[in-house]
């Protein structure tokens, strides 16, 4: 890509710095940084920018743009960028800077901000319409992973270097942790972008069905087979192949797929030829494998196959500083979804989240937090929006929290609900936005019993 210009990049994070410059680099853009306004003074007194991309915390709490207006002889335009909350937004937006980018973005996200922006002179200090401020405000993340915990910086560190290399990944955690995530994030980064990206849950198929799936089949194979299936292993060639739930796959199908992987080729089923693949392979599992194995369930030759690059999740009850961003951000979410004003949460919320144990993890929050935005009557959440469990769970002797799972069900309910109202009952469009097969969609739909409301 064409160098694009010369941005000055601040903020008083280093690891937001680093993830910021890789962000810039991708659009095109060669960067300079400066981790206060001191420094960012020096730089523009001494170099000539382009543009200037500025945290919005340190930009106006520590008086950037005042002081860069009277030191600066020619000030570059300064795109903010900031948390979720509409406040930082408008503040920076009425202090001079000529665009807000919400984070996270991409790098498309900034390399569209920042041409909008070179476009622009540096305007006036002025008053901003709230409503004109575009796209959701979110907080910092890597990829589509949020936290700052030093755990996930380590996880994050992994992806950035595996990302480039074709070697297969086994990612590990609890449910709801963002496993789904990891392999997203690296095959964003790897030199098979451009290929496709195919997932599959293992644990959403039938032996003989999920054998097809991986493999592909012949026609008449079996009864049904009236076509041929390439099988999801010929879709990813040249891309990558995601096998969720991989810890439930039958012990047939896991000496099939280990073949698979040492041959790079497959046969279909009902085939008597195989055929080659070009797949980087990425599963995931909830389970302890090595455990698997100990108990004769898992095939050890396959777990060594699969376990070379490990990246373990760990918990959101692992991380609790994670939470205010992570609420943050799903607020957002959901709320831009709802076209409610909601401006965010009081402390006592906050603690109370932070207190809780999220046995679901993220997923739990997220479903958390979508029920409070669509429940909340004024404009900030407090604890009485929050689920029953959140807000009155209490530490159990084991030191785990006691859950109302009919509670979390009753919420899971209401998610299918609405995604189904959404899509207007479209099976497969509402199985790609809750993120789950669409087998395991009219598995919940019998559960609910939601059939008779369509």
């Amino acid at each position: 890509m064409d160098l694009l210009g010369r941005v000055l990049l601040i903020d008083d994070d280093p690891f937001a710095l680093e993830t910021l410059t890789e962000a810039v680099a991708r659009a095109g853009f060669t960067a300079d940084t400066a981790g206060d306004v001191p420094a960012a003074l020096e730089q523009l007194g001494r170099a000539h920018y382009d543009l200037v991309v500025a945290d919005a915390r340190t930009a106006v709490g520590d008086g950037l743009f005042e002081r860069a207006a009277a030191e600066a002889a020619v000030l570059p335009p300064i795109v903010a960028i900031g948390p979720a909350t509409m406040d930082f937004a408008v503040e920076a937006m009425r202090a001079g800077a000529v665009d807000y980018l919400a984070k996270p973005f991409h790098a498309a996200d900034l390399l569209t901000a920042a041409r909008r922006a070179l476009g622009v002179a540096r305007p006036a200090a002025r008053t901003v319409d709230e409503a004109s401020l575009t796209g959701p405000v979110r907080p910092a993340e890597f990829e589509e992973l949020i936290g700052r915990n030093p755990r996930m910086q380590r996880v994050y560190n992994l992806i950035r270097t595996v990302a480039p290399a074709s070697s297969t990944v086994l990612v590990t955690g609890e449910s709801g942790t963002g496993k789904e995530r990891v392999a997203e994030a690296i095959h964003r980064r790897s030199p098979r972008r451009a290929g496709p990206l195919v997932r599959v849950n293992c644990s959403a198929f039938a032996e003989g069905v999920l054998e097809s799936e991986l493999f592909g089949h012949e026609q008449g194979a079996f009864t049904g087979a009236v076509r041929g299936r390439a099988g999801v292993f010929r879709k990813a060639d040249r891309g990558t192949l995601f096998l969720d739930e991989i810890g439930d796959l039958p012990h047939a199908t896991q000496v099939k797929l280990l073949r698979a992987i040492q041959e790079r080729e497959v046969q279909p089923v009902g085939g008597d030829s195989t055929v080659p693949v070009d797949v980087r392979l990425i599963a995931a599992t909830n389970r302890e494998l090595s455990a698997e194995v100990k108990a004769g369930r898992f095939r050890e030759d396959l777990f060594f196959r699969l376990n070379v690059i490990p990246i373990h999740l760990p918990a959101l009850r692992e991380r609790p500083d994670d939470i205010p961003p992570l609420s943050e951000h799903f607020l957002a979410k959901f709320a831009a979804q709802s076209g409610k004003t909601v401006a965010g949460f009081t402390d006592r919320a906050i603690a109370a989240m932070e207190r809780y144990g999220w046995p679901g993890n993220v997923r739990e929050l997220e479903n958390a937090i979508e029920r409070a935005v669509v429940l909340v009557q004024g404009e900030v959440i407090d604890v009485a929006d929050l689920p029953p469990e959140v807000r009155g769970g209490q530490a159990g002797a084991d030191g785990t929290y006691q859950v109302n799972t009919v509670r979390l069900s009753e919420v899971e309910e209401i998610i299918i609900r609405r995604v189904l109202a959404r899509t207007g009952w479209n099976i497969k469009r509402s199985a790609e936005m809750l993120g789950i097969t669409r087998a395991t969609l009219y598995s919940k739909i019998r559960k609910f019993g939601l059939a008779a409301v369509r």
